[in-house]
C-alpha cells in the first residue's frame, strides 16, 4: 500500500505560532501519528500536548500505563527547567509551587500487521477527532467513521475530556477502534476544524482536496473564520491517504506536512527583519527632519545677509560715490563730471600729498634748525604761505576776476 501524508498547522487570529497549543507527530518507521490539543487554561499545555505526540509515536512497544508515567516525567523536566530561569515570572513559580497541571486531547493511530493483512487501530480522548473516509464513499453520514470521546449529540465547548501532566486526574474514558487497513483517508484534526468538518460533511472533503501546502491550508482557515464557519482557535490538520498497490509493504510516496518549530522559526525572522526595517525607516525620517530644519534656518540667515551687503553699497558706497561727484565739480565745473575716474582719482592723489607737504611747512622744528628755503623766503612769499595755511573755500572764479599767477599757482598744486 501507498500512504501520502499531509499536515498543516495554525494559530489563532491575533496570536503568532509560538503561542499555538496544538500539535501533531508521525513516524514512518513506526507507522504511527497522533494529533493533541493543549488546553489553553491549563499549566505550560503546548509543552504537554507536544511530549504526547512525540512519545506516541517514537515508542517500539507500547503500553498505556507507561506511556503516561513516561509523558509525565518528561513534562516535568522541561516545565522546572523553565521555572527555575532567573527571567521566570513569580506567578509561573507560584502556579508551579500549586502543582498546577498541564491538560490536552489527544489521538493516536498506528498501522500495524497481522499475519499478511495490515489493519489500523486508533485511540481519542476529547474533542480532537479522527476521521476514515472509504475511498468510494457514497453516503458520509453512513460509511464515515468518527472517533473521539465526545458523545451523541456531539457539542463543542470548552470542557473536554484531557490528560493530565500530574497523577491520575485524566478526565474522561479514552474511545479505541480497530479494523482492516482498506483505501481511503484518515483526518486527525482538533476541535475547531473537527466541528467544520462535521458541519460541511462532503463539501469538508472537496474543499480539503485542493490544499497543496501550508499557505493554501492559512488562507482557507482564513476565509472561513471571515466566514463565521470556523472557530478562532489553534487549529492541526493531518491526513494519511491509503492508496491499494497489491504489494505487502507499506510505502510512503508524498509528504508534506509543516512543522511548528520551523514556522515559528521564520516568523521570528520575518518579525525581527521588521522591526529593523521599522527601526531605519524611523532614523531616516529623523534625518529628513533634521535636514528640513538646517534648511529653514539657512534661508532665515539669507535675507539677513543680503540686506547688511545691500546696505553696505548704499549706505557706504553712494557717499563715496556723492563725494567724488562733488570734487569733479568744485574743481573743474560741470565739465569735470564728464572726466573719468581714475583721472581724478590721480588728482586727489597729488593733493592729498601736497597738503601733507603743507602741513610738515606749518610745523616748528624741534632742533631749533631752518632749512635753507626759509632763510631765502621773500616777504611776499611768507604772505602766501599764511594765506595758504588758512582754510580755503573751493569756489569757482569769477570769469572778469584777476587772480595772480602764483595764488593760481598754489592752488593748482594743492589738487
Amino acid at each position: 500500500m501507498q500512504i501520502s501524508i499531509k499536515g498543516y498547522i495554525t494559530s489563532k487570529e491575533s496570536e503568532l505560532f509560538y503561542d499555538c497549543a496544538d500539535r501533531y507527530a508521525y513516524d514512518k518507521s513506526q507507522n504511527k501519528f497522533a494529533i493533541s490539543d493543549g488546553v489553553s487554561k491549563s499549566f505550560f499545555p503546548k509543552i504537554w500536548a507536544d511530549v504526547l505526540v512525540n512519545k506516541w509515536v517514537n515508542s517500539k512497544e507500547f503500553d498505556e500505563a507507561q506511556f503516561i508515567i513516561d509523558c509525565q516525567k518528561k513534562w516535568l523536566e522541561q516545565v522546572t527547567e523553565i521555572v527555575n530561569k532567573p527571567d521566570a515570572k513569580w506567578f509561573t513559580k507560584n502556579a508551579f509551587n500549586r502543582k498546577k497541571s498541564g491538560l490536552a486531547t489527544f489521538v493516536g493511530l498506528r498501522f500495524y500487521k497481522k499475519k499478511k493483512e495490515w489493519f489500523w487501530k486508533a485511540d481519542a480522548l476529547g474533542d480532537s477527532f479522527l476521521f476514515f473516509v472509504p475511498k468510494k464513499m457514497k453516503d458520509f453520514s453512513k460509511e464515515c467513521i468518527v472517533l473521539s470521546s465526545k458523545k451523541e449529540p456531539i457539542v463543542f465547548d470548552n470542557f473536554p475530556d484531557y490528560l493530565s501532566s500530574l497523577g491520575n486526574n485524566h478526565k474522561g474514558e479514552k474511545q479505541i477502534k480497530e479494523s482492516l487497513l482498506t483505501s481511503g483517508t484518515f483526518y486527525l484534526m482538533t476541535d475547531a476544524l473537527a466541528e467544520w468538518f462535521l458541519n460541511e460533511k462532503e463539501n469538508a472533503i472537496s474543499k480539503i482536496s485542493v490544499w497543496e501546502n501550508q499557505k493554501d491550508f492559512e488562507r482557507f482557515v482564513n476565509e472561513e473564520r471571515y466566514n463565521e464557519n470556523l472557530g478562532n482557535d489553534d487549529t492541526a490538520f493531518l491526513s494519511i491517504k491509503i492508496e491499494e498497490d497489491r504489494k505487502d509493504q507499506l510505502t510512503y510516496v508524498l509528504e508534506d506536512v509543516s512543522n511548528i518549530n520551523e514556522l515559528v522559526k521564520v516568523q521570528q525572522g520575518e518579525i525581527e527583519v521588521a522591526e529593523k526595517a521599522k527601526e531605519k525607516e524611523l532614523i531616516l525620517k529623523q534625518e529628513n527632519s533634521n535636514s528640513e530644519i538646517s534648511v529653514e534656518q539657512t534661508l532665515q540667515i539669507e535675507p539677513v545677509e543680503n540686506k547688511l551687503s545691500e546696505y553696505e553699497e548704499t549706505e557706504i558706497e553712494k557717499p563715496k560715490k556723492g563725494i567724488i561727484e562733488k570734487g569733479k565739480e568744485l574743481l573743474f565745473g560741470k565739465k569735470g563730471k564728464e572726466q573719468s575716474a581714475n583721472q581724478l582719482e590721480i588728482e586727489t592723489d597729488e593733493k592729498i600729498e601736497v597738503t601733507e607737504e603743507q602741513q610738515e611747512e606749518k610745523e616748528p622744528s624741534t632742533q631749533g634748525e631752518e632749512n635753507n628755503r626759509e632763510i631765502e623766503k621773500s616777504e611776499n612769499s611768507e604772505k602766501n604761505e599764511s594765506q595758504e595755511s588758512e582754510p580755503i573755500s573751493i569756489e569757482e572764479p569769477e570769469p572778469n576776476a584777476k587772480t595772480p599767477n602764483n595764488s593760481s599757482q598754489n592752488i593748482t598744486d594743492k589738487f
